[in-house]
């Protein structure tokens, strides 16, 4: 079937599933996972590390820091019960520096300057796919804003 009859199809619906909207979510997250991995891996050979930084260390480094953030998140928010600001500053600020430091075993500085060009693009790409599922899902469901 072409891509334009799929749209027609699509389009036919009144509203979406919930399960399509979940499946554009995850694949969104896949997406922006990838485009964290390339950025991270990119911005680590970039800086000149002597320690041989790989796309597969970036991958490892990317794996760990979203684990450990989300947890340090939850340690941090619900255990400590420390304020949300806090708990967002170690999760998505501190232990990514730290993990990008051991893993590439890197300064702070390089693995600082790592994490802001891995955030940058991770914002980038989540901002770019927020808006087109925003204007697909309005597109689908016939609303103009």
């Amino acid at each position: 079937m072409d891509l334009i009859g799929l749209a027609l199809i699509q389009t036919a619906e009144s509203s979406p599933r919930a399960s399509s909207i979940a499946q554009a979510i995850g694949l969104g997250m896949v997406i922006v996972f990838v485009f964290s991995v390339i950025a991270s891996g990119f911005a680590a050979k970039r800086i000149e590390n002597l320690h041989a930084p790989t796309y597969s260390k970036a991958f490892l480094a990317t794996m760990l820091k979203n684990l450990v953030g989300l947890t340090a998140f939850f340690v941090f928010g619900l255990f400590f019960q420390a304020p949300w600001y806090v708990a967002m500053g170690v999760a998505w600020g501190l232990v990514p520096i730290f993990i990008y430091k051991i893993v590439f075993d890197s300064s702070y500085g390089e693995a600082t300057i790592i994490w802001l060009v891995a955030t940058i693009v991770e914002v980038g790409v989540g901002y770019l796919l927020t808006v087109v599922g925003l204007v697909s899902l309005a597109a689908m469901t016939g609303g103009t804003g």
